[in-house]
């Protein structure tokens, strides 16, 4: 049986606990992973889960700075595609608020609409994927850590 880790942060410690919900969920005071998803499509193939953990975690902050790069340079095109692009992977492994997120990035850079809301946005998205890295760094050190 898979288990639920929850990292308490506080300062004396960070051990895992156990919880008994969903051997799908990964969590601490700061973001929600949920790869139910990702679980229920690959039939539990743990190889298959790891490689796409890995991916994620190699490809997303690449990703996170291609977004802050064309918003920076307003290039309103590439922010729609990056945020295209980073939505399939959060359709895969979910990270609390951060699709919907990507969502609006999306869509106001498509639209050209909203555009002042899209930095802060873009700025939650890196923010909450740092704690999300964590995590998933921790748990998904090995094909058998998980």
């Amino acid at each position: 049986m898979r288990k639920v880790f929850l990292e308490k942060q506080n300062e004396e410690s960070e051990d895992e606990n156990p919880g008994e919900d969903n051997p799908c969920i990964f969590q601490n005071d700061d973001v929600i992973i949920d790869l139910s998803f990702l679980y229920a499509s690959s039939g539990n193939d743990r190889n298959f889960i790891f490689s796409m953990v890995q991916t994620f975690l190699k490809n997303m902050p690449l990703t996170i700075k291609k977004l802050e790069q064309s918003l920076n340079n307003q290039d309103w095109e590439n922010v729609y595609k990056t945020a295209h692009s980073a939505k399939s992977s959060f359709s895969v492994i979910k990270v609390d608020e951060m699709l919907d997120w990507v969502r609006q990035v999306e869509e106001n850079a498509l639209n050209k609409m909203n555009l002042e809301y899209i930095p802060d946005l873009v700025k939650n998205i890196n923010q909450k994927f740092l704690f999300a890295e964590k995590i998933l760094r921790k748990n998904f050190q090995e094909k058998d850590s998980f």
